[in-house]
């Protein structure tokens, strides 16, 4: 019977395992559960928080459902909210779990404000925009680590916003019941081959006992003796001998051979059968199917451990890990002389033995894979301590520092447009083009130029470079937004420095200052995204000098080489070529007097503090040089001086007055000296004083 059970339960456990493979794959549930928008006013703009995002969820996608077309835009949270201001809007953030049996929803927020708003599209605020149609399965995707980021949609400003966004839903699927019909299969399998190899084993020891019960008889019937067999066993065996000369002994003999012939199954199997069943006869023995060295029984004495070449001590404590479940090397065999309650403490003594065995081998691997916790167990080793309090505080410093602004592709593309805007501008020589990029005192410079070029064709613009060599970019969220920006005209072999700035935030960035860098002087190297540029009072003295001061004597100085600031002012050529040239002037006049005055202009510079506590300041100034002739002296004027002065020579009093730009790089120690880095002129006007 064991053979047909063993094909039922092996084929029960093969159908089980299959549906239980079945239910884990491909009847396995396709539906997704998605948590959706709840419906809301309908707003200009629409808000996508990374409240949206749960990376740990694997929620890392959403479905935007609109019709038409719109714009997604990707930026700084602060950014975004700068811009909506005070803007009708929708705010969708995190996803809701629903109450009581109820679907999961997503937070979603209506905001009154404005009904319009300009059309976000070209915000220099946004890292990157997409304008698509319909629907669409948006991957999240931002830039860095550094602050917050977050997703703004619109159409034009005018029309409503899609608000409709869906997610799905990380679910727990149901295995328990595939798990169990899968392991219940393995298990009625490896059943079923057991079964199988129980009957064929049965079947193999039947037939063991028949050939033997075919031998006895023909032995019995031949008359052979005793001592035509092998006698092996104990004494109590050999002695039962004589009973196998008659017909009842031999009755009673089969039915000992068949409990001896199971006996000595078992027995084999366990490796403790030392001999046959007291009692049995010399033919039994002879016949039952084992081994020679089955039936001796070996006995080894006593050996002290030390004579054996092992250890006295306990292989645990000296480190020794042996695979567990095998006998160690060399182990003795066992003595049948001790008695069973021997063998019984020697057996529980050997499984403490191999548990203990275990537990060292587990805390082996522990210490071999485990090795952080070891570390952060460990007492510090000296020093370590102020190690860690220094990596501490360099990481706390870095994370006070902020981040810029702006990332160098955003910096990228607002110079490339506002290069894009002058060059349009210094082609046709017309001021208007220059909006909406170019303002301040950059505008008024190029205004100057343009006029002055129709006087003299060789007064010329400097183009806008748009290789960025170099950026301080202000960490502040609040505006305005300054940066420095460092660069290179494909044609010009002189570096410019430029400086811009974003008034509000639904302005873009405004180009405000531009000079070409003084031969020979230096410029901090600083990324565009390095963080811990921030705005600075130009009045306050936050380095070596404040800002404005610093401005005001350094143009002192420009004026008069013998000015004490100029202790302070590292020497460049622009400097040299200034002095000598006023210098000559004075010399080649001596009937003039001669007096020069730069005032700076407006609220005075402005300041950026950089991350190693200098600052940069940028200034302008109505640099004037006083022309006073003594009686009977003449000032002579020519080219674009004597068109803006409509004379060519005048004994009276005159002005000259030029439009100057300085870029100042003022240290924070004491041992290092202010850097004039750039400075730029042009001629303004020229007053005839009657």
């Amino acid at each position: 019977m064991r053979f047909p059970a063993s094909i039922i339960t092996f084929i029960l456990g093969l159908l089980l395992a299959g549906i239980g493979v079945g239910l884990l794959t491909v009847w396995a549930s396709d539906e997704v559960p998605t948590a959706q928008t709840q419906e809301v006013d309908e707003a200009p703009l629409t808000v996508i928080s990374d409240d949206l995002i749960d990376e740990e969820a694997q929620r890392e996608e959403f479905t935007i459902s609109a019709e038409g077309e719109y714009t997604i835009a990707l930026g700084r949270t602060q950014d975004i909210e700068a811009w909506v201001g005070d803007a009708a809007h929708v705010t969708i953030g995190a996803v809701q779990e629903g109450q009581d049996d109820a679907e999961d929803t997503i937070e979603t927020e209506f905001a009154e404000g404005e009904a319009t708003v300009p059309d976000p599209a070209d915000s220099d605020l946004w890292v990157a925009s997409e304008t698509t149609e319909g629907d669409l399965r948006y991957a999240w995707s931002a830039p860095d680590d550094s602050g917050d980021w977050s997703l703004l949609m619109f159409r034009d400003g005018e029309q409503p916003a899609p608000t409709t966004v869906s997610v799905e839903l990380e679910e727990e699927p149901d295995h328990l019941l595939g798990t169990v019909l899968i392991v219940l299969g393995a298990l009625l399998v490896l059943l079923g081959l057991f079964l199988f190899l129980r009957s064929r084993k049965t079947a193999d020891a039947k037939r063991g006992e028949k050939t033997s019960r075919g031998e006895h008889t023909t032995r019995a019937a031949s008359g052979s003796g005793l001592d035509s067999a092998t006698t092996v066993g104990s004494a109590g065996a050999a002695s039962s001998a004589g009973a196998a000369s008659s017909g009842t002994a031999q009755g009673i003999a089969g039915v000992a051979l068949g409990t001896a012939t199971v006996s000595t199954n078992a027995a084999a199997e366990d490796d403790t059968d030392t001999g046959t069943a007291a009692g049995a006869t010399e033919d039994e023995m002879t016949h039952q199917p084992h081994s020679a060295d089955a039936d001796r029984t070996e006995v080894h004495p006593q050996v002290p451990a030390e004579e054996r070449g092992a250890s006295s001590e306990d292989p645990d404590a000296t480190g020794i890990i042996e695979p567990i479940g095998s006998d160690p090397a060399g182990a003795d065999e066992p003595d049948t002389e001790n008695t069973e309650d021997d063998r019984d403490e020697r057996d529980d003594t050997e499984g403490r033995t191999w548990r203990s065995r275990s537990v060292a081998t587990a805390a082996a691997l522990s210490l071999a894979l485990s090795p952080a916790v070891l570390v952060s167990d460990a007492e510090p080793t000296p020093g370590e301590s102020e190690q860690t309090e220094d990596v501490e505080a360099d990481e706390v410093e870095t994370e006070d520092e902020g981040y810029s602004v702006l990332l160098e592709s955003q910096l990228q593309g607002i110079i490339d447009d506002i290069a894009e805007h002058t060059a349009a501008a210094d082609e046709a020589f017309d001021a208007e083009l220059l909006a909406p990029r170019v303002s301040g005192n950059a505008e008024t410079v190029r205004e100057l130029t343009y006029r002055n070029h129709e006087i003299d064709e060789d007064v010329m613009p400097d183009a806008i470079g748009t290789e960025i060599l170099s950026a301080a970019v202000t960490s502040e969220g609040d505006f305005p937004r300054q940066a420095v920006v460092i660069t290179q005209d494909a044609e010009a072999e002189i570096p410019q420095v430029l400086v811009i700035e974003q008034a509000s935030p639904r302005e873009n960035y405004e180009l405000i200052q531009s000079v070409l860098m003084v031969p020979g002087t230096e410029f901090p190297a600083i990324s565009a995204e390095d963080g811990g540029v921030e705005p600075v009072d130009p009045t306050e003295e936050v380095a070596l000098f404040a800002a404005n001061l610093a401005m005001e004597r350094t143009a002192v100085f420009l004026n008069n080489g013998e000015y004490y600031f100029g202790n302070n002012v590292e020497d460049n050529a622009y400097i040299e070529d200034l002095q000598a040239y006023q210098d000559e002037l004075r010399e080649s006049a001596e009937d003039l007097e001669i007096s020069y005055t730069r005032p700076l202009i407006g609220e005075g510079s402005t300041a950026m503090r950089l991350p190693d506590g200098s600052v940069l300041a940028v200034g302008s100034f109505d640099s004037t040089t006083q022309l006073r002739p003594e009686e009977g002296a003449s000032i002579n004027f020519s080219g674009v001086s004597a068109e803006l002065a409509e004379t060519e020579s005048t004994t009276a009093d005159a002005d000259i007055i030029n439009r100057e730009s300085m870029i100042l790089h003022i240290p924070a120690e004491d041992d290092e000296k202010v850097v004039v880095l750039g400075v730029h002129d042009i001629v303004n006007e020229v007053n005839i004083l009657d």
